[in-house]
């Protein structure tokens, strides 16, 4: 057996961390623009003063193409020509993201200092915050933060390693984000989404927007705020011509104003889980919650972990903004049903969620929606998730995070971008090229010197078939889909996982 072949069919992959937004503020000594108060408008920061994993695939069962059961693969001549194959969409962290880490301790040490003792306690913090958001997520109180001694944790290992994971696939979002735009940030910590938005997203940063930045605890927005315009001066030497109101507030009480586009991210994960109300109809509920605050026509995003509780969340919700008109954009390469659903069944009443059959063709609603080709019965389905190297990351983040016992190889991550179709709508759902391809997980080995990556398609449960040493993929790119020339349902299929294989 190869030495990279592994039989991942009893084990799950499961993040061993968390990066929940959020948090409570240690005192500032800012030399950027004071917020003010918790219901604190910039008018408009042009007028501001500058002074200044090893992952286990998609799922938790891996293929293992049986050669016993099927013929050797060999490539034909069909198949050579399309070695040059490009991703027409590639995750890869934003290069002023780099360049901002690189400015983020010093920007910290003016706004939030550290005493001495602080910080030599400070790697035992970050490690002593990591665990507690990782266990028992629907234990942990909602001002989980307030602790001083975790103020400064958060900022100097959550913020950055959440700027690299978001920076790596906000580049790819076709936004249409017009002049007058209002997009609502809920639970935005310390402005987490729209620095990433400022650091990964050039063609924004000349557009007059308005961003409402909610959480619970005043002290990190206004933390938030400080960072966000030092980094602006800092990059550039100026300030967007964005407006930042910064908003105490708590999901599901309505806003006032009504968004273009909805943010959040790692923000569920804190408190979806603690409801015992059957997944689907969670699901559906928060849903309404979300479009709630859409204006007429909108788009919704939304990050998570990449555990497999919150791939289940991003599945169910996805079925549920579609249940309401709200069709899935980014990542999904079609709006059918999702075959990577995790513990996700359909948006059915009770017991919905625990329903054993042994078809797996079954359909997680809503009606409108189409079956796709599912992966074999299993208690666990595999969840939708993408990595990206962490090897890219600043040494002083790097060794931070060894200090705590933190070491990283792998960023892991889920999201949806999902909007209501509409030709007036701020984000318009991206002309069709032709039907693409999703890759997910990373590389495991076949028979016959090829590598697969599982992935997702319009035909469902796919698994991705191809020689390393005529192309190169990885998690998130995003491909032209290759039609087999047989008939539907006749094509290839992968003996143990049940996916559907397409050979590049």
């Amino acid at each position: 057996m190869p030495k990279n072949y592994r039989d991942d069919s009893h084990r799950g992959f499961k993040p061993r961390e968390n990066q929940d937004e959020g948090g409570p503020k240690k005192q500032a000594n800012s030399r950027s623009q004071k917020p003010g108060s918790i219901e604190h408008r910039t008018p408009n920061l042009t007028h501001a003063k500058p002074d200044r994993m090893n992952h286990r695939s998609a799922g938790s069962s891996r293929s293992k193409l049986g050669p016993s059961k099927q013929a050797p693969f060999k490539p034909n001549a069909t198949m050579l020509a399309r070695e040059n194959l490009s991703p027409l969409e590639r995750f890869s962290i934003a290069p002023d993201c780099l360049r901002a880490l690189d400015l983020l301790p010093a920007i910290l040490d003016e706004i939030v200092p550290l005493s001495r003792n602080h910080r030599l306690g400070l790697s035992k913090n970050i490690r002593s915050l990591w665990e507690d958001l990782t266990s028992e997520r629907e234990h942990r109180t909602s001002e989980y933060l307030s602790a001083p001694a975790y103020y400064s944790a958060y900022l100097r290992y959550f913020l950055p390693w959440n700027l690299l994971r978001l920076s790596s696939f906000l580049p790819a979002l076709k936004f249409q984000l017009d002049d007058e735009a209002t997009i609502i940030d809920l639970g935005s910590g310390p402005l987490t989404l729209p620095i990433a938005l400022y650091l990964s997203r050039p063609d924004l940063r000349a557009k007059k927007l308005t961003f409402i930045c909610t959480d619970r605890t005043e002290r990190i927005l206004k933390v938030g705020l400080m960072v966000f315009e030092s980094l602006c001066l800092r990059l550039d030497g100026s300030l967007p011509p964005w407006t930042l109101v910064l908003r105490r507030h708590q999901f599901g009480i309505p806003l006032a104003e009504k968004a273009d586009l909805l943010m959040a991210a790692n923000v569920f994960n804190e408190f979806f889980w603690k409801s015992k109300v059957p997944l689907g109809m969670r699901a559906t509920h928060t849903a309404r919650q979300l479009l709630g605050y859409l204006k007429d026509s909108g788009s919704v995003l939304l990050v998570e972990p990449g555990d497999p509780r919150s791939g289940s969340f991003i599945s169910a919700l996805r079925a549920g903004l579609s249940s309401f008109g709200a069709l899935p954009l980014s990542p999904c390469p079609h709006n059918k049903d999702c075959p990577m659903p995790g513990i996700f069944r359909s948006l059915e009443g009770p017991g919905s969620d625990a329903g054993h059959s042994n078809d797996t063709s079954f359909r997680s609603k809503p009606k409108s929606s189409q079956t796709v080709v599912m992966p074999k019965y299993r208690e666990k389905y595999p969840w939708c998730h993408f990595t990206i190297g962490a090897d890219m990351a600043p040494g002083w983040l790097k060794s931070l995070s060894a200090e705590a016992g933190l070491t990283k190889e792998k960023l892991v991550f889920s999201y949806l971008l999902s909007a209501i179709p509409d030709p007036h709508a701020a984000l318009a759902k991206p002309k069709e090229g032709g039907a693409t391809l999703r890759v997910l997980s990373e590389s495991f080995a076949l028979p016959g010197g090829l590598s697969g990556r599982y992935s997702c398609s319009q035909k469902g449960y796919t698994l991705l078939r191809y020689s390393s040493t005529r192309a190169s993929y990885t998690s998130g790119d995003l491909l032209p889909l290759l039609q087999p020339k047989v008939p539907q349902g006749k094509e290839e299929k992968d003996e143990k996982s049940g996916a559907i294989i397409l050979s590049y």
